[in-house]
């Protein structure tokens, strides 16, 4: 990548084996300004989220686009977000993070960054096999497995194929106990089952034309969260328990059918990619406690006519995504290359909620019958969105070794809303709220670079972000009325305003000491203007979205590796990242909502540490030995004291820490390996929250236990 203007970071096939990365929590911990986080407890968005040099915003569009091969599957935010969708990590080419705003030259429009899954594409040329088994054990958990087979082949020579399978078992290591007497009631609750196919055929229709259509499934369940209970069980031994109830599973699927052509001749190049991606989600989530809380004060507090089988909450999530793109693009020119593109998408996401009402069925929750019941409120939203954007690029090379880039992208969004709430909470009325909004924006980009030696580069960019506008339910629990009264509202904004994002970024990268030493370090600059964020209403935990004011940010990334030997190579990347708002933020009632200078996310300091060691152990086998160290410091509070919604029970998450371990030989096309992960066991919190201010009862996450196992590969 040392020819290539602006900060990625790649995982090949083999690293990711070597790093044992399985998941974007994997990637997210090992790449610097990459920030993955979950939410513990029901009152979080029971989501998660990606962000990239601390763009964090877990309402509205997404600040990171994702990618699978050239299709964008991130979702946006409406109803309880219930996260993006993910693939595993399997048959991949490779995994790509790029940081800064993209969306200039392919794809949709990405304010933050985006994180590209590549596919392991058809092979015209030679059979290939990759395999992988593996096989560990988590320190007071249940054991885990996984296996899978890629194959790919020509059938003539202008036909071949891939296809891949891939099952996991992931054992659980938190037991659900009854919170009054500790017995368990269940073993390893959060265990899961995710499973994938891939299929590709590609097809040479002409000499200069090649055919590709993909077809990509992918199945994800956990029997509950991944959530303790603080102050139960032993989390200095890594004995960690929960005491909700029942389960809280979560489905997870999508199909991804889609089909590429493309057509080379000479220097000119033209793609285009359809695709359809279709995702289902459902979520069950115990709200006993927070019944309890909401009611008496107290997670465990009795109140009239109380059933505690009566408490649960039902999601689901539908998203459907219809995406075109075409570009056409000419390189390998002496003096100007070029492309222009268009990219049109169709989104639909339906959002159910039926809460149930924590009561005996049949009685009256403020004196109204409960829905079909037994629901005390549901929740209805259907957003769809279609987006129509046109792109173009020119790289003129006036002398030379130095190349100047000016790119432009217009989108046009077109957001229609419908929420629809029923139950108990609206007087036994259906409210339907509709929302609509159209807007475009230009989002221009400036580069210059310039190629000191064949191996070393100096690079400098300015590229503008964008992020379309939205809307939100605007009634919700009737326990909410005293937070919107204090801020002077009897209901929440039903729309919010867009906002956008400059980058200003320069760097270097490179190789030297003919190839022993490789390194990449650039600065950033971000100025984040009529932020979407969220505000949390302190006694009911619900949250809204408004805009709420500027950021600016500042950060460095750095990544070096060595090879001091034959056989050795050192290495490391680090990531400085400081957003935070530029003013006071006031609300309702002068309120103050965020203070200037506050964080707004993640930690400031990130990093990852490695060495390898290779070493013939016979004339046959390669032996190597490899460990990861990654590390973080603290975390950012969302609400700073003596802010409305300020939560003192609540503090900044510590800074984390993750040691893995991996040795084991190779012998032609086989790699047999051992590894310790989490070898230090660190029980770092990832994660922590409560069912309200004032609750006792806090929900915690933190790293899986110390696990140890054994992997076989084999590649051909």
């Amino acid at each position: 990548m040392s020819k290539v203007p602006l900060s990625i970071v790649t995982y090949s096939q083999e690293l990711m084996d070597q790093q044992n990365i399985r998941s974007i929590d994997d990637i997210a911990r090992l790449t610097p300004a990459l920030n993955f986080s979950t939410t513990a407890g029901v009152t979080g968005n029971n989501g998660s989220n990606i962000a990239i040099r601390g763009l964090k915003s877990d309402v509205g569009s997404a600040t990171t686009a994702l990618y699978i091969d050239d299709t964008p599957i991130q979702m946006r935010n409406v109803g309880y977000y219930g996260g993006n969708p993910y693939p595993r990590v399997f048959d991949l080419e490779r995994v790509e993070v790029l940081r800064g705003p993209q969306g200039t030259q392919f794809g949709a429009s990405a304010e933050g960054g985006a994180v590209r899954f590549i596919t392991t594409s058809p092979n015209f040329d030679k059979l290939s096999v990759y395999s992988r088994s593996q096989l560990s054990f988590t320190q007071n958990g249940s054991p885990s497995f996984e296996t899978g087979l890629a194959v790919g082949a020509p059938i003539t020579p202008t036909l071949a194929f891939r296809a891949s399978g891939w099952y996991q078992h992931v054992g659980g290591y938190v037991d659900r106990v009854s919170p009054t007497t500790g017995i368990v009631q269940q073993q390893d609750v959060n265990y899961q089952d995710n499973y994938s196919v891939r299929l590709a055929l590609g097809w040479k229709a002409t000499p200069d034309l090649t055919v590709t259509p993909k077809l990509f499934f992918q199945r994800t369940r956990q029997n509950s969260r991944d959530d303790y209970w603080e102050g139960y069980g032993n989390a200095a031994k890594s004995n960690y328990v929960t005491g909700t109830p029942q389960a809280d599973p979560t489905t997870d699927k999508f199909w991804l059918p889609s089909l590429t052509l493309d057509w080379q001749h000479g220097t000119l190049e033209v793609v285009s990619t359809t695709s359809y991606f279709a995702r289902d989600q459902q979520q069950t989530l115990s709200y006993g406690t927070y019944f309890g809380f909401i009611n008496t004060g107290d997670p465990f507090g009795t109140y009239a006519d109380e059933d505690p089988s009566n408490s649960q909450d039902f999601l689901t999530m539908k998203q459907r995504n219809f995406t075109q793109e075409v570009r056409v693009q000419s390189y390998g020119n002496k003096t100007l290359d070029w492309s222009v593109g268009g990219f049109f998408s169709k989104t639909k996401q339906s959002f159910s909620n039926f809460t149930q009402s924590g009561l005996v069925e049949g009685t009256l929750v403020f004196g109204s019958p409960q829905y079909q019941g037994v629901y005390s409120y549901v929740n209805l939203v259907e957003a769809r969105d279609t987006q129509v954007a046109g792109f173009a690029s020119v790289d003129f090379k006036p002398v030379d070794r130095l190349k100047i880039t000016a790119a432009l992208r217009y989108t046009h969004d077109v957001f229609n809303f419908v929420d629809t709430v029923k139950g108990p909470y609206t007087g036994g009325t259906d409210i339907v709220s509709p929302a609509h909004n159209t807007e475009g924006d230009w989002t221009p980009k400036f580069g210059i670079d310039f190629q000191v030696t064949p191996t070393t580069m100096l690079y400098a960019s300015a590229t503008k972000g964008f992020r379309p506008a939205g809307a939100q339910p605007s009634t919700y629990s009737s326990a909410c009325d005293g937070d919107l009264a204090t801020l002077g509202m009897t209901n929440v904004p039903s729309a919010y305003k867009s906002d956008s994002l400059w980058s200003y970024e320069a760097g270097a990268k490179g190789k030297a000491l003919a190839g022993l030493l490789n390194f990449d370090v650039g600065g950033y600059l971000l100025k984040w203007r009529n932020m979407q964020q969220s505000i949390r209403l302190p006694t009911c935990s619900f949250s809204f979205i408004d805009n709420l004011g500027n950021a600016t940010g500042r950060g460095v990334e750095a990544a070096i590796e060595v090879k001091p030997a034959k056989g050795v190579v050192l290495g490391g990347n680090i990531g400085y990242t400081n957003l935070t708002y530029d003013d006071n933020v006031y609300g309702g009632n002068g309120l103050l909502l965020k203070a200037a200078g506050q964080r707004i996310s993640g930690p400031i300091w990130s990093g990852h540490l490695y060495a390898t060691v290779e070493r013939p152990v016979s004339a046959a086998i390669d032996g190597y030995l490899r460990l990861d160290y990654s590390f973080a410091s603290s975390s950012a509070l969302d609400t700073v004291k003596g802010a409305y919604g300020y939560d003192p029970g609540l503090y900044a998450l510590g800074g984390t820490n993750f040691l893995q371990l991996r040795f084991g030989g190779r012998m032609g096309g086989f790699d047999a390996s051992l590894f310790v992960d989490n070898l230090t066991n660190s029980r770092d919190l990832l994660a922590r929250n409560h069912d309200g201010v004032g609750s006792y009862l806090y929900f915690n996450q933190t790293y899986r236990p110390r696990t140890i196992g054994a992997t076989l590969q084999y590649r051909y």
